[in-house]
């Protein structure tokens, strides 16, 4: 019997480890791909990559990683950018909604369209283990992206797994990273 290949779009080893558990109990065996141009600044997302890498590599996992290029998240949000306030816009909370949507989008929709020119049938994301990320909105966005090609998105609620990744990142000297990856929730953090 030939295994279920699923591409996992990934941002870090604390969200993937605990997925790349669960997909393979599943009956997966887990394609990685590190697509996140969303991530701000080429040194954490060349950090997150090395660990991804390293992670992968220790559980003879593949890998895809096409090029790293930010504007490919931050050019079309650009004009939702308010330039008079420095909390980029007078409404923060709509800004970080509608670029936090966009950035789903944008990452589910690649995952999708790599899982189509690799033959892969079923596609999900490591976003699913954060409580902070927008689960109805990824998986909505997802089934429509899966119809659209063809595919199978699965949806599986990671998010008990999100303290067992973080252990496993401690236990394993790798990076936990303290936000989602792009500029706008590093700065707002800070403001917090």
């Amino acid at each position: 019997i030939m295994a279920k290949k699923i591409l996992v779009h990934t941002c870090c080893v604390s969200c993937l480890s605990y997925a790349h558990k669960r997909f393979t109990e599943m009956g997966f065996v887990p394609v990685i791909l590190f697509y996140n141009p969303n991530i701000g600044g080429k040194i954490e997302y060349l950090n997150r990559l090395k660990d991804v890498e390293s992670y992968v590599q220790s559980h003879k996992l593949q890998i895809i990683v096409p090029e790293y290029n930010e504007n490919e998240y931050l050019k079309p949000i650009e004009p939702w950018q308010d330039k008079r306030s420095i909390k980029f816009i007078s409404d923060t909370n709509r800004f970080r909604r509608k670029r936090c949507e966009f950035c789903y989008h944008l990452r589910v929709r690649e995952t999708a369209e790599l899982a189509k020119k690799n033959r892969i049938k079923y596609f999900s994301t490591t976003l699913l283990t954060s409580p902070y990320q927008d689960h109805e909105f990824i998986d909505y966005i997802a089934s429509q992206v899966a119809k659209d090609y063809k595919l199978e998105f699965i949806y599986i609620d990671l998010r008990k797994g999100f303290w067992q990744g973080r252990n496993y990142c401690r236990a394993h000297k790798f990076l936990i990273p303290t936000y989602c990856g792009c500029t706008f929730s590093i700065k707002e953090r800070m403001l917090e």
